[in-house]
């Protein structure tokens, strides 16, 4: 048989990874990391004197993702020792939702000299917060009118979400908006790159920029209009039309692009996915009512399902927001290995620094060993993992963390044990809501780098769910996922369940509840209950107040 190739491209937070597999039997290659240069741009624009007021920010160099491109995929390539023609196509994955403002020649908007210094020209990243309040007036709009277009997103804009980043724009920063030929997704902005034309995906489209993959349609100008006269016409005066479905093929690399990575212009181009959803299938989930948790920096959770049903604070339920056929069902935490990095790169003692580096182990996996010997309830502490806001249920960005239970006698480990312990707490909250709601959850997968990295932690969740959580076999889920996704766009397959038989390897790891464990658990996620609710429903007037000040 020919033998055929695929790539995957997974942008994350701070690198890009990019695998090398053949399409036929799944088989890794070889791999590449490429790790921003400019990483994730808080306090100021690079070469510049504008500071960026507020702790909210968080924006990025497109030229990052192209770079990564240049070098990651050549590298693959040559890693792998194949031909470069027997590479038959490649798939992206991409955090959302991250905004690219773009001109008319299709570069990102802060290539270009005269907005260099305009912090709403640059690339908005997912965790990107200063549009809460225009996330807040969506929210007031839609309820005061009683308009069904959040039905889908928990009945709260999110200011993660597309149009309350491109509405901050359009009221902060109109020269920005107006010299903006259109507004795309990260994921659809390394696409077009690829295939030297505008493709805009319906997977990032659907889950947080209020397009109905159904009808494939937008909310109405009425609806764009009565948030801010002026607004009315943004879909079609930013072209934001022309969605294409889950898994579509984009397009063949465009002749310069083919030069640069060292491949040809045989090579199709799949329509990008989102990083989270696209894991599902690169764990082997190919069914409904199956939530796969992708953790990292922060983590998501996403199942498919048959119905569609509205669930108050679940980030996006939308249709083919994984595969064709199916709903998806998006929730998340906003911080969660972000929270355990915060605490070893502000909080850890000199000596546990020492032990970690004559022991040559990094701190976390320190901090873990010192977790895992404490005992259940032992430290006496219960924490809220809202170091970088609540994205589900409660959709507030402005709400902030808490530990409670502090004394003279607390010790770092125990500090850090009911980090760990919250944001396994914070995923029960949200799997409670599915079952409340009338959606079953029958099996839990979990991917990513926290997944393979943390025994300690991916146990605690097997105890605090009360069910086992198997681990995806490869580590980088979503790369292989995009490079599955490829290989269907090629032609390799017909279908994506196929390819995942074909391709995917079963999971690696299995963590099974320890059933001595449950009756404190249940006693600490009732503590942590009763906070969660108090400072999400009134006290967190609380931390507004501070975070104000």
């Amino acid at each position: 048989m020919e033998k055929k190739y695929v790539i995957g491209c997974d942008f994350g937070t701070l690198s890009m990874r990019a695998v090398l597999v053949d399409a036929v039997d799944g088989r890794t290659l070889a791999e590449d990391t490429y790790t921003y240069s400019g990483g994730v741009i808080t306090d100021h624009l690079p070469d510049s004197d504008i500071i960026l007021e507020g702790p909210d920010w968080a924006l990025q160099n497109p030229d990052d993702y192209l770079s990564a491109l240049v070098q990651c995929i050549p590298a693959v390539v040559r890693k792998g020792g194949i031909d470069p023609e027997q590479v038959v196509g490649i798939g992206v994955d991409f955090t959302t939702c991250t905004v690219v403002p773009m001109d008319k020649n299709g570069d990102a908007l802060c290539k270009n000299p005269t907005f260099r210094d305009h912090p709403h020209a640059w690339v908005k990243l997912w965790k990107n917060h200063t549009a809460q309040k225009e996330a807040d007036d969506i929210t007031d709009y839609v309820k005061s009118n009683k308009l069904s277009v959040l039905d889908g997103n928990g009945l709260r804009a999110s200011s993660e979400y597309f149009f309350p980043k491109v509405l901050e724009i359009f009221r902060k920063d109109r020269e920005a908006y107006e010299a903006a030929h259109t507004y795309m997704e990260g994921g659809d902005f390394v696409v077009s790159k690829l295939c030297g034309k505008p493709v805009r995906g319906g997977v990032t489209a659907g889950a947080k920029g209020f397009h109905d993959n159904e009808t494939m349609s937008y909310p109405d100008k009425a609806f764009f209009g009565g948030l801010e006269p002026g607004f009315e016409n943004v879909v079609a005066d930013k072209h934001l039309t022309g969605v294409l479905p889950v898994g579509s093929p984009a397009g063949n690399l465009e002749p310069e692009m083919a030069r640069l990575l060292g491949l040809t212009t045989d090579t199709v181009v799949c329509v990008a996915h989102a990083d989270a959803a696209v894991a599902l299938p690169g764990c082997g989930v190919v069914t409904p009512n199956i939530m796969t948790f992708i953790m990292g920096t922060s983590t998501c959770h996403i199942m498919m399902s048959k119905e569609k049903i509205i669930i108050p604070g679940i980030s996006a339920v939308f249709y083919e927001g994984v595969l064709p056929g199916y709903y998806t069902y998006e929730t998340g935490q906003s911080a969660v290995g972000d929270i355990f990095e915060w605490f070893c790169k502000h909080y850890l003692p000199a000596g546990y620094a020492d032990e970690a580096k004559r022991r040559s182990i990094s701190p976390l996996t320190l901090m873990d060993e010192k977790a895992a010997a404490l005992r259940v309830g032992q430290s006496g502490l219960v924490a809220l993992d809202w170091m970088n806001g609540n994205r589900c249920l409660l959709q507030d960005s402005d709400l902030s963390g808490l530990i409670v239970g502090l004394t003279l006698a607390t010790k770092p480990e125990e500090i850090y044990r009911a980090l760990l312990e919250s944001t396994a707490f914070g995923t029960k909250i949200i799997i409670d809501r599915f079952v409340e709601y009338g959606i079953a959850v029958n099996e839990a997968y979990a991917c990513g780098g926290l997944a393979h990295k943390s025994p300690v932690l991916m146990q605690m969740y097997a105890d605090i769910l009360g069910f086992p959580i198997k681990i995806s076999a490869y580590k980088h889920t979503s790369a292989l996922a995009s490079a599955l996704f490829a290989a269907v766009a090629a032609g390799v397959y017909d279908d994506h369940k196929t390819a995942a038989a074909n391709m995917i390897p079963s999971p690696a790891i299995e963590y099974k509840p320890n059933s001595s464990n449950a009756a404190k658990y249940s006693e600490l996620f009732g503590l942590y209950k009763q906070l969660h609710d108090y400072f999400g429903d009134g006290g967190g007037a609380i931390m507004k107040k501070l975070k104000s000040l």
